[in-house]
């Protein structure tokens, strides 16, 4: 963790990933070729800073506070998905256990997502989640 004072008498700790790993071309996530570069670990830093947004899940407002990285990752999603953010929202808290937060939830999704992606499946995965 490295500290960081941006002036504004707040200390903030941002954590950057390195990757020790012998360095790879960038991949695709959605295609699975190397044309168009997304985050690397080794690129990626990670401000452990929440983000507040208003979405409307299931018709419903409501405010959700994720990490930069994670909004970039649910845009990610519902571009490949052909989707809003509140859609692919929605269809998440479907999913949603009795006991979890939905920012719990939604984390989760996002780790299940990506490691189907990586394991090459290129199916339309939030569909698919939609209907379990």
């Amino acid at each position: 963790m490295h500290p960081i004072d941006y002036g504004d008498g707040v200390v903030r700790h941002k954590l950057i990933v390195s990757n020790p790993v012998q360095a790879r071309p960038p991949m695709n996530i959605i295609h699975g070729t190397s044309d168009i570069s997304v985050y690397e670990p080794h690129d990626l830093e990670v401000d452990g800073q929440l983000i507040s947004h208003n979405v409307w899940v299931e018709g419903h407002r409501t405010s959700v506070r994720l990490e930069a990285v994670m909004w970039q990752a649910l845009h990610e999603i519902a571009e490949r998905e052909a989707m809003s953010i509140h859609q692919v929202i929605s269809v998440v808290s479907r999913r949603q256990h009795q006991n979890a937060s939905l920012t719990a939830t939604i984390r989760a999704f996002l780790v299940a997502y990506f490691r189907a992606v990586s394991r090459g499946n290129n199916q339309s995965l939030l569909k698919e989640f939609n209907h379990l």
